[in-house]
């Protein structure tokens, strides 16, 4: 453990769901190998507890943080992007390969969509209008959700070979009936649909921990991976933040500046 306390300090940030975190290291246990007093890090929480200046966390769950990433988008990478990266590895796209995502303008979603372009595959991006452009701007085809998407989809394209959900509902019924095979349609929400429909539930938890979780950070800190920032609150304004989460109305992280009283 970082002992009596690691993170955040100065500078660190914090995902309004609580378990993604960045900062910087203040204090260091006797056993702990890799990690010095100053050193900037990124990581995560099994608990709900980054809302906090300061917190104890197992060096095993934090990597270095880039120089040139951002403290915002550092302090957003692990459970969203993470779940993208768990949900790309279980569906494996290929070159030249069509893969259909529900929410791909949501966190894990756009996540999801851009490792998949970067992968060769063509990305068709199920989403309300509002966001075409955005999803354009990216390389992904998007596509208007809800009634008749179907037809849309199979308007754009001849075949999908994999299907990632993060949305819930009636998309794996969706997947399947585009003849995606089983073993290639993942979602990161209906983890009983999974078990009930024989297909894949990989997320956040699989998609490889703190080697995952630096890549995700080499990529964000290249501009390789866009991670945007919705808004940001200091500490004492957790409970805006969690009403601007609920909300709904803005794309892109909240985050949480825990070294920001103000």
């Amino acid at each position: 453990m970082l002992n009596p306390g690691a993170l955040p300090a100065l500078r660190g940030s914090s995902y309004t769901p609580g378990r993604d975190l960045a900062g910087e290291v203040v204090a260091v246990g006797a056993d702990v190998l890799g990690f010095a007093v100053g050193d900037a890090v990124v990581g995560w929480l099994r608990s709900w507890d980054a809302h906090a200046q300061f917190v104890a966390i197992p060096a095993v769950q934090l990597v270095s943080k880039p120089q040139c990433l951002s403290w915002d988008v550092a302090g957003s990478l692990y459970t969203t992007p993470m779940a993208g990266l768990g949900a790309i590895r279980a569906v494996q796209p290929r070159p030249g390969e069509t893969i259909v995502i529900s929410g791909a303008s949501g966190g894990v979603g756009f996540t999801a969509a851009q490792l998949a372009v970067r992968a060769g595959a063509t990305v068709i991006g199920l989403t309300s209008a509002a966001h075409f452009d955005l999803l354009r701007h990216h390389g992904i085809e998007p596509v208007r959700y809800g009634d008749g998407e179907r037809e849309r989809i199979l308007a754009t394209t001849d075949r999908a070979h994999a299907f990632i959900d993060t949305v819930g509902g009636d998309y794996i019924d969706l997947a399947i009936n585009l003849d995606v095979p089983r073993d290639r349609i993942d979602t990161v929400v209906d983890y009983r649909g999974a078990k009930e429909k024989g297909v894949k539930s990989l997320g956040t938890t699989d998609a490889g921990g703190p080697p995952a979780l630096a890549e995700l950070a080499a990529l964000a800190a290249a501009g390789d991976l866009h991670i945007p920032i919705a808004a940001t609150y200091p500490l004492t304004a957790v409970r805006d933040a969690y009403r601007a989460l609920a909300d709904r109305k803005t794309h892109g992280r909240i985050v949480l500046h825990p070294q920001d009283l103000a």
